[in-house]
């Protein structure tokens, strides 16, 4: 259905950024950043300053992690066209 189609395109921009997504059978994507829960902080502002919403999960084991809602291909495409700008300002550079 559409959820697992966007489940599924969040999961594909995830790893064409370098990150790890965690499988997922809910209406969101775990996306691990690959580093600290500060570095994943950092990673959730840059995409919200871009007028991405994410969250970020406060469950322990999870906080190298970001969550991104299955949403309407407008907004994913938003998500793909903003997270390689969003990872760069995270890392400083």
């Amino acid at each position: 259905g559409r959820i697992a189609a966007a489940r599924a395109r969040i999961a594909a921009i995830a790893q064409a950024n370098g990150l790890s997504p965690l499988p997922s059978a809910t209406n969101f994507v775990a996306i691990d950043c690959g580093r600290d829960g500060a570095f994943a902080l950092k990673v959730m502002q840059a995409l919200i300053a871009r007028d991405v919403f994410v969250r970020k999960p406060m469950a322990p084991g999870l906080d190298r992690c970001i969550r991104v809602s299955a949403g309407p291909d407008a907004e994913l495409d938003i998500l793909a066209a903003e997270m390689p700008g969003a990872l760069a300002d995270a890392r400083g550079n």
